[in-house]
């Protein structure tokens, strides 16, 4: 890594921390991301670059919610409109959407999760066709019915290599007031080098996790459409030092 962005972003974040409690920029959940953002002077991105200085990758977190790190957000590459043909086919009626259906569920490489008593799904590596699969097992039969969902090796190798080699990951310490949300930002740590090679391993080993988020809009033009909240890879935090090395700022 630069050091000149190493030490521009410590002496950046140093001086947030000095600020205390800022208002939030934003409601809801990713009011913190786009607040930190916004005090260090980063646009708002979608795209592959790194936040900051074209390095490090930006990351915050409530310090007492959210027990994972969203490593990246990606739909998979196969099949087409993948998250509408997941919902559709798997999803579950939620009575929060109208009945109409939804698809929430966590799981690893480890083993066959439960999804509401009638699917499992399960992550598999498969080295040989450079592909990273999501299993679906119909729980009745506990036959697989669907190893059509996958992953290219090198779509994954460009994100991580893109966007997750180094990490800057912010912790703050939130209030509300009068139904407004503030952060006091108060920790960084550094999360450095991870490679295509280690992300490999610690999806087989368990500890880098996969999240299906897809609801529906539920009002408006879109209404009854999939819409996906970021399906993708997370890590408990503990298990960060696995993953990555680890600095603290």
């Amino acid at each position: 890594m630069d050091d000149k962005v190493l030490q521009g972003f410590k002496r950046d974040f140093l001086v947030i921390k000095k600020k205390g409690f800022v208002l939030s920029n934003r409601s809801h959940d990713t009011g913190i991301g786009k607040t930190f953002e916004d005090l260090i002077g980063v646009v708002e991105n979608n795209n592959f670059l790194a936040d900051y200085g074209g390095v490090l990758e930006l990351k915050s977190s409530r310090e007492l919610t959210k027990s994972m790190l969203t490593l990246f957000t990606k739909s998979p590459t196969n099949p087409l409109k993948v998250n509408s043909y997941l919902r559709e086919k798997y999803g579950a009626p939620d009575a929060e959407a109208g009945g109409m259906k939804t698809l929430h569920t966590t799981f690893s490489a480890l083993k066959f999760n439960t999804f509401v008593n009638k699917y499992g799904f399960k992550l598999e590596v498969d080295e040989k066709a450079k592909k990273l699969f999501l299993l679906v097992k119909d729980l009745a039969t506990g036959e697989i019915v669907d190893k059509n969902i996958w992953y290219d090796f090198e779509k994954l190798r460009e994100i991580i290599e893109h966007k997750c080699q180094h990490i800057a990951f912010i912790s703050a310490e939130s209030k509300k007031e009068d139904g407004k949300e503030s952060f006091k930002f108060n920790k960084a740590v550094l999360l450095k080098n991870l490679t295509f090679e280690k992300f490999v391993k610690a999806v087989k080993d368990g500890i880098i996790v996969y999240d299906i988020r897809i609801g529906v809009y539920r009002s408006g033009k879109n209404k009854g459409k999939t819409h996906d909240h970021g399906s993708g890879f997370r890590v408990i935090k503990n298990n960060l030092s696995k993953v990555f090395d680890v600095e603290e700022i």
